[in-house]
């Protein structure tokens, strides 16, 4: 910016080192807010940085430079409520402007900005939610600022997986391509590892990868040392986790040449608050996908297992899932004495148990059916039971239900303490779990 141009009276700034969806929420609070300026900060993702390149004169952010010695009167801040986040812009400000207006959807943060108005997102982006602001506005959007829009979302929503992603993403979606966004360049600015540098630290991270388990979740860890801040870390944690069959993966990153840490988690579970886990490190981002990063000589890899092993909530198990009150069938049952159970019942299946309370097998619809065709309906269902039954303990995760009942095609799995039934897992139960 010119000297002999004023200094803008009103801006939009975002999180340091901006990621897509911090970049989309800057250019859409820039069509919704016109008199309010842009701007970039000092650092930025890899694909942020090619997304600035490609869209160099569309894009027409301002500097730290451009803004230095004089607070603006009017502040919206994107995509962070969290102070230590921009505090590169109020060090350039030089004082705190006089309204702030906050557009976030971290709702598990806290938001520590003084004297802001908070206008909390509730969609998996906040790309997303200014999105429908714009739609519902009639605000108008060009394709090149529809695009990183885009881009915002797919990335912070995990491409639509992460628990936090909403009906609302996918609303925001359709409108930005009715309004011209490219889905071919959203997937350039998406590939992975994009630098050998970032092919060479996926490869570290696999190989330093080691399983512990908390609170009955298992927990991917990795750490790994870098001889100087790099950007694109987080990208490469994403593969990983993409890559991995794992629920929780955590990797701390020691930075040798200022002896600074960052941590990246990511997590599929619900209960277990990757935010509340960094929280002591001084963490940002979601309950899905958080990160830290510390300055100085600490202990950091201590502290993230005390943290660990005391923060979060247990994890569900087959005991959580399964269905205590189970209806049985005994070994005196005919098949059409099942098969009427199953129709007056809705049931697919039951354990067939003997007189002692001991599991014998499991008889199905299926083995009905093979009865009928031999035309054996008043055959013991012993005949026709299976009595090699895949089975799992109360305390196994939902991840060893899954390997039981998926790795084995079975659509009703008993919960067994010793030779004692105690609970079935049906494939009805599995679903509810996801639902």
């Amino acid at each position: 910016m010119s000297e002999n141009h004023p200094k803008p009276d009103a801006l939009i700034v975002g999180h340091g080192n901006m990621d897509l969806d911090c970049l989309g929420s800057l250019v859409l609070s820039a069509a919704l807010f016109p008199n309010h300026k842009p701007v970039r900060s000092r650092l930025a993702h890899p694909a942020v940085k090619e997304a600035l390149t490609v869209f160099a004169y569309k894009l027409p952010l301002l500097t730290l430079k451009d803004i230095k010695g004089v607070a603006p009167s009017s502040l919206i801040v994107v995509d962070t409520r969290s102070k230590s986040r921009i505090r590169e812009f109020l060090d350039a400000f030089g004082e705190v402007p006089e309204t702030i207006t906050i557009y976030d959807h971290h709702r598990n943060e806290e938001a520590d900005i003084p004297g802001a108005r908070l206008v909390e997102g509730r969609h998996g982006s906040e790309s997303a939610t200014l999105t429908l602001m714009c739609r519902d506005t009639g605000t108008a959007v060009r394709p090149d600022a529809a695009t990183i829009a885009l881009a915002g979302i797919y990335a912070d929503t995990g491409n639509f997986t992460h628990n936090t992603t909403t009906p609302g993403d996918f609303e925001a979606v359709s409108w930005l391509m009715e309004r011209g966004a490219s889905l071919k360049m959203v997937r350039r600015f998406l590939r992975p590892l994009r630098e050998p540098s970032q092919a060479d630290l996926f490869h570290r991270i696999l190989g330093n990868l080691s399983w512990r388990r908390f609170h009955g979740h298992v927990v991917a860890l990795s750490r790994v040392e870098l001889e100087e801040q790099t950007a694109g870390v987080a990208e490469v944690v994403d593969r990983v986790f993409a890559d991995e069959p794992v629920d929780v993966l955590i990797v701390l990153v020691d930075i040798r040449d200022k002896g600074n840490h960052l941590v990246i988690g990511r997590s599929r579970k619900e209960r277990f608050n990757l935010l509340e886990v960094l929280a002591t490190l001084g963490g940002h981002g979601h309950i899905a996908a958080a990160s830290a990063f510390i300055k100085g000589d600490r202990d950091v890899w201590s502290e993230l297992l005390q943290q660990l092993e005391s923060v979060p909530v247990d994890a569900m198990t087959a005991l959580d899932l399964m269905s205590g009150d189970v209806t049985s069938l005994t070994p005196d049952n005919s098949v059409m004495d099942a098969s009427i159970l199953f129709e007056q019942t809705g049931f697919s299946g039951a354990p067939v148990i003997d007189t002692e309370g001991n599991l014998m097998g499991m008889f199905s619809l299926r083995d009905v059916s093979k009865a009928r065709k031999a035309d054996a309906m008043k055959a013991p269902i012993t005949a026709y039971m299976t009595r090699r039954v895949i089975s799992c303990s109360p305390g196994d995760t939902i991840r060893e239900v899954e390997r039981h009942m998926l790795g084995h095609n079975v659509g009703h799995l008993p919960v067994m303490e010793g030779i004692r039934l105690v609970g079935l897992i049906t494939r009805g139960d599995y679903k509810k779990f996801y639902s």
